[in-house]
């Protein structure tokens, strides 16, 4: 898999750039603040749909733009892939070969990224909820599916969650809790796996 060109339209503080890459080792140098971490935010967010640095797409967008692009064109085995990933105000939108992805899970597994920033020293030193999300941002691009499991399974708890919220003492009612706790199960056990036989990969490659 080699990234041979991307290109970046409002994306942060570039207006426009197209640039091509070398299939040998590629090395971007210059001042500090002229957008080299950019750039590679850029490609990462080609990968995963999201920054590494922020959870608000729209710090992605240049000032005074509305909308932000990241294209992409990826040499694979069976062939060239283009990507293009646009952040606006009305959400995101991805495109593999010019087509639409109805879920970004769709998307994120096409272009396979590993990244290295002063702040991952974290995964090691921080929560293990930072690790956890090491995690699930690596199996979910080499394992269709994963992030969508992960998807559902965030959304169940968040339901699940606000119904006892906003219901009083005693009105809980058991049938609705077992239904999402079965779900919870369902997926969690699935994400669980997944988990475990990355982390054993990992142990064995390493």
């Amino acid at each position: 898999m080699f990234l041979h060109e991307i290109k970046l339209k409002n994306y942060r503080n570039y207006e426009e750039l197209e640039l091509g890459t070398s299939h040998k080792v590629n090395l971007f140098i210059g001042p500090n603040a002229q957008g080299k971490t950019n750039l590679l935010e850029s490609i990462f967010a080609l990968a995963l749909t999201k920054s590494h640095r922020t959870s608000k797409d729209r710090e992605l967008i240049g000032w005074n733009g509305k909308e932000a692009s990241v294209h992409g064109e990826v040499e694979k085995k069976y062939g060239n892939v283009s990507l293009d990933l646009v952040y606006s105000a009305q959400g995101k939108k991805a495109k593999i070969n010019g087509l639409e992805q109805r879920k970004l899970s769709g998307f994120v597994g096409t272009l396979n990224v590993v990244m290295f920033a002063p702040e991952d020293l974290e995964i090691v030193k921080g929560t293990p909820g930072i690790r956890r999300r090491f995690l699930d941002m690596e199996i979910g691009q080499v394992q269709p599916g994963y992030l969508h499991t992960l998807q559902q399974y965030s959304k169940i708890l968040l339901q699940r969650n606000n119904y006892l919220k906003s219901t009083g003492p005693g009105s809980v009612q058991p049938a609705m809790m077992e239904v999402w706790n079965m779900q919870l199960a369902e997926h969690g056990v699935k994400i669980m796996r997944k988990r475990q036989q990355f982390i054993e990969k990992l142990r064995i490659n390493t």
